[in-house]
């Protein structure tokens, strides 16, 4: 079918799982309404907005290997942030590109890869088989993107990094016990330090991945990397990577910024404070 139309149906499921799901779209509302500050009626259309874009995503997913030959098209990706990224490599040290669950992050995974940037990417297997299997046939033969499972790849990721290559971590996840205690979006929860360990261990570029979907027209994207993220300095003006709460909480505060600003097309559904605040939220 038609790419617009394709997305329109995407769109459409996205809002039936909304309405299917509605327990889960309550506590979705709750969350919002804690960690945004925002009423009840805002959080609304925010989740509401957060399905459709994940029904748009799993859609447009299924229709890479149609769409793969216009990526360029579809994703917005100016010189200035490949320069970024070819900056951080040319270190030597390879790289880590730091990235979240918001808007369509396979298709900036695919857009990046199509400027001759070799991906790997941490992932957590997926619990049914036949999704996990295509997923990940899509991503190895039409992305091109190698994966490292996060269960048994350690090491993997330091092979990864000897090399040059670019490393990618999802950083938005719930780390549950075995992470750091550290706010996101004004609550507690718990964040996963890997990055930061690496970087003290190979000294490689932390690089933020920043990317959106358009507000007027769906079907395009836009994708940025704004400097290099372990070059800055933490909130308490500490080098990155030398205090592990800092460094943590700078790589979330730029996670937060991104979310603040659309935050419809975050993934809401993650539950990012699982771990802490359980069904209290």
């Amino acid at each position: 079918m038609p790419h617009g139309f394709a997305l329109a149906f995407g769109r459409f499921a996205g809002r039936l799982l909304h309405l299917i799901l509605w327990r889960t779209t309550d506590r979705c509302e709750a969350r919002c309404v804690k960690s945004l500050g925002v009423g009840v009626t805002i959080s609304r259309e925010i989740i509401r907005d957060s399905f459709e874009n994940l029904g748009m995503s799993v859609t447009e997913f299924i229709r890479l290997p149609k769409v793969i030959s216009r990526i360029r098209e579809l994703v917005d990706f100016p010189e200035e942030s490949i320069n970024v990224l070819r900056s951080a490599l040319s270190r030597g040290k390879g790289a880590i590109l730091m990235c979240q669950h918001y808007g369509n992050w396979e298709y900036a995974a695919a857009r990046v890869i199509h400027e001759g940037f070799h991906l790997h990417a941490i992932y957590t297997p997926q619990r049914n088989e036949a999704v996990e299997s295509v997923i990940m046939s899509t991503r190895r033969d039409v992305s091109h993107m190698a994966m490292i499972d996060s269960n048994k790849g350690l090491r993997e990721i330091f092979r990864v990094l000897r090399a040059g290559e670019v490393l990618v971590v999802m950083q938005d996840l719930d780390a549950r016990k075995e992470g750091v205690p550290s706010d996101f979006l004004g609550l507690p929860a718990r964040t996963h330090e890997g990055i930061i360990h690496l970087y003290r261990k190979f000294h490689c570029p932390v690089v933020h991945g920043i990317y959106w979907r358009d507000d007027d027209d769906p079907s395009r994207h836009h994708l940025r990397f704004h400097g290099i993220l372990s070059d800055m300095n933490d909130m308490n003006g500490r080098p990155f990577g030398s205090d592990m709460a800092g460094s943590i909480r700078l790589c979330s505060s730029q996670i937060e910024r991104l979310i603040r600003r659309r935050p419809g097309q975050w993934l809401w559904i993650l539950d990012r404070w699982q771990y802490t605040l359980g069904k209290n939220i």
